[in-house]
């Protein structure tokens, strides 16, 4: 497994180009749009202006992404904005015929309220392969073998021999049984379903935005009005007829 950058579980250099663009873009569409409205109302209105117009449309945006609002037509599916983790089944811990002690459910297993799925579960898919790149990940990080190293193990190398799930306080869990084709040990794998954060960041950007929008909406209102007044006064212009 590469190792991980500032803290995160992704690679260096991903991490700066992503960086890098969002610099870029930016000052390409944000501070090159705050340098025309300085020209135009000043240093502190321009930016009032930029701050109001830019959480406003992202007000919308963040809508759109978190409730589509049929802009791809009538089947358009919600949460379209930043993506976070995918639901996916994480694997906690492998043992010998022992499962995790996260969950009092696993305390139960193999009786009730442990179930075999039915054999069109999709789990029953998504949790093996989880299970087999997990058992290959984790033999590789103990042989000291690097993912891209031809002689690496692969998750296809693993077989699976039993699945059951089961329930705790709403979170969906499984465990697996499986074994190296090549010879080994029956490990036991003990794994939860993590629903993933991919709506959360769309409400993110929606509640910050309408929070920036609401905020900064007032200070512009007062700006304006005491540049009208520094301009006219505190009055009408005078009127001189039609010209």
């Amino acid at each position: 497994m590469e190792p991980s950058c500032l803290g995160f579980a992704i690679e260096c250099d991903t991490l700066w180009k992503g960086a890098g663009v969002t610099i870029v873009g930016f000052g390409l569409f944000i501070f090159s749009v705050y340098v025309m409205l300085t020209a135009i109302f000043g240093r502190w209105l321009g930016f009032l202006v930029l701050m109001v117009s830019f959480s406003g449309w992202m007000v919308l945006q963040s809508a759109l992404w978190l409730f589509g609002f049929w802009s791809q037509g009538f089947e358009t599916p919600t949460n379209l904005g930043p993506r976070g983790s995918e639901p996916a089944w994480v694997a906690l811990e492998a043992a010998v015929d022992e499962t995790s002690t996260r969950y009092e459910a696993y305390t139960s297993w193999p009786g009730d309220p442990w179930r075999v799925p039915d054999a069109d579960n999709p789990d029953v898919q998504s949790a093996s392969g989880a299970v087999t790149a997990f058992l290959a990940e984790q033999t590789n990080e103990e042989l000291g073998l690097e993912e891209t190293d031809p002689t690496a193990i692969q998750g296809s190398q693993f077989a699976i021999d039993s699945i059951r799930f089961a329930e705790d306080s709403g979170t969906k869990l499984a465990v697996v049984q499986s074994h190296f084709t090549g010879g080994g040990p029956l490990w036991t794998v003990s794994l939860y379903f993590d629903g993933g954060s991919v709506p959360r960041y769309s409400y993110m950007f929606l509640a910050g935005s309408f929070v920036v929008f609401v905020a900064f909406l007032p200070l512009l209102d007062r700006a304006e009005r005491k540049r009208k007044e520094f301009l006219t006064g505190g009055g009408a212009p005078a009127w001189y007829g039609p010209a």
